[in-house]
């Protein structure tokens, strides 16, 4: 079946973070371009370390498929196979990082590879602080009023698919947000 593509721009597309700033005035670097997403769907075999199921292979291909992903010179995994086998199809140089030293990946990614588009894929539990110490920000509301504290924020475990990009240019945060969908019987009903 024909794979779906669609791309939404995220909540938040030109946002100047002081932290951003801060970090940046520490290692020189001032342009960069990071996609950040969790590992694709993987295989439900009851192990710690699964590897992905046929559908995250499948959106592994669309991944490396895309314009944009051509673009990375560089890709970051965990020392779990579903991440790396997220980025099996993608043609970059790849290094492993630890999912707990958040920080230390950030530092590596504006020090090593400054100006380049560089690749990220984590976990439901790891994305969302990728995405904070790169600078982008999550707009959290309820009631339609934005809550006054930062949340911890994790994906769904059932989420797979979104591809955040988090681009500083000219002093200014820009996001966007995209989705990889299969096209099978189930995306179709989510829509």
């Amino acid at each position: 079946m024909r794979r779906l593509i669609t791309a939404t721009v995220c909540l938040a597309t030109m946002v100047l973070s002081p932290k951003v700033m801060a970090l940046d005035e520490k290692s020189g670097c001032n342009d960069y371009d990071v996609f950040v997403l969790r590992h694709l769907e993987k295989a439900n075999d009851g192990t710690r370390d699964p590897s992905l199921n046929s559908i995250g292979k499948k959106n592994a291909k669309t991944l490396a498929a895309l314009p944009i992903i051509k673009e990375a010179s560089h890709s970051f995994y965990t020392p779990y196979k579903r991440t790396y086998e997220t980025l099996e199809f993608i043609d970059t140089e790849k290094s492993v990082y630890d999912p707990m030293q958040t920080e230390k990946l950030v530092r590596k990614i504006k020090d090593q590879h400054c100006g380049e588009t560089v690749l990220v894929v984590g976990h439901s539990n790891t994305v969302p602080a990728i995405i904070k110490a790169l600078g982008g920000s999550f707009d959290i509301r309820y009631a339609g009023q934005k809550l006054s504290s930062d949340p911890v924020i994790m994906l769904n475990e059932k989420d797979y698919g979104s591809v955040f990009r988090v681009t500083f240019h000219n002093e200014r945060i820009h996001q966007q947000l995209y989705h990889i969908n299969s096209s099978s019987e189930q995306t179709r009903k989510k829509r």
